[in-house]
């Protein structure tokens, strides 16, 4: 019997088993690798996450403010997007979703910006200071309250301020220090100040700076050209006209509907439903056009690059309101519209979309980019670090907004988690809504859901005591309005 193919299938049996075993040995080492470098890395890569410390010296700090700006209409949420400049910023930054400004108009929430604290602690709530008698005296920030610039510019950096004036004048203490600072116009757009900027920024590249970069190109109070206005409204029955003269007539109509401690500003008899479809298609067209000119100052930055070698803070300072809650513009509420603000961060050499869900404060942005660089900010600020927050950890912040609007209106806001809760301190009236099931706060849920609604105004009660404001102050008062805005 011939037994050598028997032999010869049994041999080869034997080599494709020892091949087999080879092979799935060398996967389970690959595995065991992987799974040890994974365990050794992560942690690893997490505490150096955003950590630029070793670069610090050397990168520069650029802060994009684009005012009045809405989340709501850029589609960082995934909605239909306005803003192809700003998405394609995402792509590249950290991406905070669930950002709350300190207060729904420009002075007091930039400079809560600016010092990390809150209005009624940094006191710069309104251009005018009520002293006693009715009297009044031009408002600014205490000299003995340290703001982030400040310690930019102590620790080496040149700053310059390009901005569109109005509300962030250098007189209100933003532009302390500054080697420039812009606010010639009163709600200037990015058409004037960002040139400005480029050429200030081509004249300091070799050092190491800070410039402020601000417009009001989607304001109410920023023309939108009248051919464009014209376009727009022969798309809707309405008399309206959508110009700067307009805007400030109708916002002060509403305001003066505030008669008495408590009232809101209110234009429901005035405004038909054609007319605030209108005037949001008016703004959506001056976000669409800020867009491009911010993109242009973003592709500046790339070509030159300064991208690179910059921290890039892109963020916006309030919304603007379209008769969701009976009037228009802001400042006057604490809803959602004009609370809930774009704002991003890029970090050189971690230029990867990073999206966040989490609830955190315009407050934070500072104190974040300077725990990046390991720079030692001021003392005693509100704000806090999101660092951690990046890093994967959890970190659950107080989110808590205010507004003494021209002293019109006295109201804060608390949200925790999905709920928020309102308090008018001149007649004690609540709000709560769930904005996961309410995002634009139509239903008022505070008596369906009282133990919610006595926790949070627990809460809020104690950081008013904390913040230096005490509720009977206001009961009841009405006060003399200030008329400049």
């Amino acid at each position: 019997m011939n037994r050598k193919p028997i032999i010869l299938i049994f041999v080869a049996l034997n080599l494709a088993l020892v091949f087999w075993l080879l092979l799935r040995s060398d996967e389970q080492e690959e595995n065991q690798v992987s799974a040890v470098q994974e365990l050794v890395s992560t942690p690893t890569m997490e505490k150096s996450s955003y950590d630029l410390s070793d670069r610090a010296e050397s990168l520069n700090v650029i802060l994009i403010s684009m005012d009045a700006l809405r989340y709501d209409v850029t589609g960082l949420d995934g909605g239909k997007s306005a803003t192809r400049n700003l998405q394609s910023f995402a792509n590249e930054a950290v991406v905070f979703h669930n950002a709350t400004s300190a207060a729904p108009w420009t002075l007091p929430s930039h400079m809560s910006v600016w010092t990390a604290r809150w209005p009624s602690i940094h006191q710069v709530t309104n251009k005018l200071k009520l002293l006693a008698s009715n009297q009044m005296v031009e408002n600014t920030l205490s000299p003995g309250i340290q703001t982030f610039p400040d310690i930019l510019i102590e620790n080496g950096f040149v700053a310059g301020g390009f901005t569109g004036g109005a509300g962030v004048q250098s007189k209100y203490g933003f532009g302390r220090g500054f080697a420039e600072y812009l606010d010639d116009r009163y709600f200037g757009g990015f058409d004037y100040s960002i040139p400005a900027a480029q050429t200030w920024i081509d004249a300091n590249r070799s050092q190491q700076f800070f410039a402020f970069v601000h417009g009001y190109d989607v304001h109410g109070q920023y023309p939108l050209s009248e051919g464009a206005r014209n376009a727009l409204a022969g798309k809707y029955q309405t008399k309206l006209s959508g110009d700067i003269k307009e805007n400030a007539t109708l916002r002060e109509q509403g305001l003066s509907a505030i008669q008495n401690p408590g009232d809101e500003a209110d234009l429901s008899g005035a405004l038909s439903d054609n007319d605030a479809l209108f005037l949001k298609d008016v703004y959506l067209e001056k976000v669409r056009a800020a867009d491009e000119r911010v993109g242009t100052f973003l592709q500046y930055l790339r070509q030159s690059g300064l991208l690179d070698r910059s921290i890039v803070i892109l963020f916006s300072d309030h919304g603007d309101e379209f008769m969701e809650h009976k009037a228009v513009d802001h400042g006057a509420t604490l809803y959602e519209e004009q609370l809930h603000i774009v704002m991003m961060i890029r970090f050189p050499g971690f230029a990867k979309r990073h999206d966040i869900d989490t609830p955190v404060r315009t407050i934070d942005v500072f104190p974040t980019v300077f725990d990046a660089m390991q720079i030692k900010g001021p003392t005693g600020v509100d704000g806090q670090s999101l660092l951690p927050l990046l890093r994967g950890q959890k970190q659950e912040l107080d989110v808590f907004s205010e507004t003494d609007y021209r002293l019109y209106r006295h109201l804060r806001s608390y949200r925790k988690g999905d709920y928020k809760l309102i308090l008018d301190l001149q007649d004690g009236e609540k709000e709560l809504y769930n904005l996961k099931e309410d995002p634009k706060e139509q239903k008022d849920i505070s008596s369906a859901e009282p133990r919610i609604t006595y926790e949070m105004e627990q809460a809020l009660r104690n950081w008013l005591d904390g913040s230096r404001t005490n509720p009977q102050d206001y009961m009841g008062v009405k006060q003399n309005p200030i008329d400049i805005f």
